[in-house]
């Protein structure tokens, strides 16, 4: 069969949709997409019979929580294309565009999530994927402050955060949330959120709460609960061969304002970025606190 050409255009095209010259002649890498890493797993199936049928039998998991198969001949790539509105399986970008947004477990499984990552994840792929700016775009949503998906390590970041609050009348004065918070206040190296009083009943002193929750978790008698949910929003985060974490801009954003600050922060990107540059690169040159304004 008389393979296929293609132009350095079209090439150019293929790659902007997750199809990547593989460094042996002729043979590419198909990278796709899974929202928040969260897929059924008849789905997997799917994947087999495309790995199976152009590729060598095996794919490869990304770091970006995708999918991706390699050895694809240069003359089954529409085939391959084809193939895939068949059967569902979303296709990735490479470039100068956004990447596919990885979450972690979330509330859903999770004891430690404060909010349902999956869910918000499948949601906001449409905000968040796909869309032209100057070198790539990456956003991570994380449950909690445990941070499982990095969020300051991408160009933005949603960090779940939870205030807590205490019903003292169920307090039975066992002293483990003062205890807990101690030992985690310690480890990051500030006073700690609870302390208690000669009756052994917590203080709760919020300007040093980590807001992770571990006191809501440990309580026998469920007297702390979750007084507020919202998200730490952080920009400018990235790694690589100059690796530089993101900066914190905001505390407990609402989630449905999360939509809006990436296309904000997309829009304030093009704006100030040079072509190849990355975000944090460009924010190294500007007023923080009007790009605050501006994405917020």
């Amino acid at each position: 069969m008389q393979k296929r050409s293609y132009t350095d255009a079209q090439f150019q095209e293929l790659r902007t949709g997750g199809i990547i010259k593989q460094r042996q002649k002729d043979y590419f890498i198909l990278r796709t997409r899974i929202p928040g890493g969260h897929l059924k797993a008849d789905i997997l199936k799917k994947y087999s019979l495309i790995a199976k049928k152009y590729g060598r039998d095996y794919v490869h998991i990304s770091t970006r929580q995708g999918i991706e198969i390699p050895w694809i001949h240069i003359k089954d790539i529409q085939k391959v294309l084809n193939d895939l509105k068949k059967l569902g399986i979303l296709r990735g970008a490479c470039g100068s565009r956004s990447r596919n947004l990885i979450a972690c477990p979330g509330a859903s499984v999770c004891r430690f999530g404060f909010v349902d990552t999956e869910k918000l994840a499948k949601k906001l792929d449409k905000v968040a994927f796909g869309k032209d700016v100057p070198k790539k775009f990456k956003v991570a949503i994380t449950g909690c402050p445990n941070s499982c998906a990095k969020p300051q390590e991408n160009d933005l970041g949603f960090q779940a955060q939870g205030e807590p609050e205490v019903d003292l009348s169920k307090c039975i004065g066992c002293t483990l949330c003062a205890k807990v918070c101690e030992k985690i206040c310690r480890r990051g190296k500030r006073e700690p959120a609870i302390i208690t009083d000669e009756n052994k009943r917590p203080i709760y002193r919020k300007e040093h709460c980590f807001f992770e929750g571990d006191c809501i978790r440990v309580c026998p008698v469920s007297a702390w609960k979750v007084k507020k949910a919202g998200f730490a929003v952080y920009i400018g985060g990235k790694v690589g061969r100059f690796p530089k974490l993101g900066i914190k801009i905001a505390d407990f954003v609402n989630e449905k304002e999360i939509p809006r600050i990436i296309k904000n922060t997309i829009s304030s990107y093009n704006r100030i970025a040079e072509k190849e540059e990355r975000f944090g690169e460009a924010l190294e040159r500007q007023d923080l606190e009007a790009i605050k304004k501006e994405i917020l």
